[in-house]
């Protein structure tokens, strides 16, 4: 079994140029199709410095702790020092680092899209009495997965389940806005409400479709020009 273990930036620099030797197909493990990772597999990836370097690491995004996560030879390790990075480009998708780990850049342009992909991890409750069930949110497991030492189980336990709580923000200028319902989408906008709540119910934009907001904000783009 593979560890994961962290590391800080100048070991992530020299790490990373090492999987240059690795094979494009993931490797057989334990870290396949796990639902806390955002691709189904590790996947070969390029890193861009904001320095200008590039190179290249076996990649994935862990949604719950919302980390990249790199993985080498002998084991994986975290991405700690992201505000190193300008872009990393994996399986064709974009990614960029914020604050609170790295967002996908769906659209680009003057009024652009980001996905901040998050998941939160439940721990099945207990009956409590009258049909009820006491169920709490918590990260115990992933500390675990993270241990500094001995085998780690990648896999999530049984009696724990994921639910997606992805953020979607609209970037204007230097301004990052959250939104996840119609109402604050149409906030965003006022100026042009009436023309996009006409075009949200003629196509039936759901909110919680990447695919129906990058036709949504390609429009609002369009409609600022």
């Amino acid at each position: 079994m593979k560890t994961m273990t962290r590391f800080a930036k100048y070991f992530f620099c020299a790490a990373i140029s090492l999987t240059a030797t690795l094979p494009a197909v993931a490797q057989a493990d334990s870290a396949i199709n796990l639902p806390n990772f955002l691709m189904p597999a590790f996947t070969r990836s390029l890193v861009k410095f904001k320095s200008g370097e590039l190179k290249t690491a076996v990649l994935n995004y862990n949604v719950v702790d919302q980390e990249m996560v790199f993985r080498q030879a002998n084991g994986y390790m975290v991405l700690e020092d992201p505000q190193l990075v300008d872009t990393i480009l994996m399986a064709d998708r974009k990614f960029v680092p914020f604050k609170t780990g790295f967002y996908e850049v769906a659209l680009t342009g003057p009024v652009a899209l980001f996905i901040q992909h998050k998941t939160e991890v439940e721990q099945e409750g207990t009956p409590t009495g009258y049909g009820a069930t006491s169920k709490t949110t918590t990260q115990r497991y992933v500390r675990q997965m993270y241990g500094p030492v001995g085998s780690v189980d990648l896999k999530i336990p049984d009696d724990y389940k994921l639910n997606d709580v992805t953020d979607y923000w609209i970037g204007k200028g230097n301004a990052m806005e959250k939104f996840a319902n119609k109402r604050q989408f149409l906030k965003i906008f006022k100026d042009k409400e009436k023309e996009i709540n006409q075009y949200i119910d003629k196509n039936s934009i759901s909110f919680k479709k990447s695919e129906d907001l990058v036709k949504l904000v390609s429009y609002c783009r369009d409609l600022k020009n």
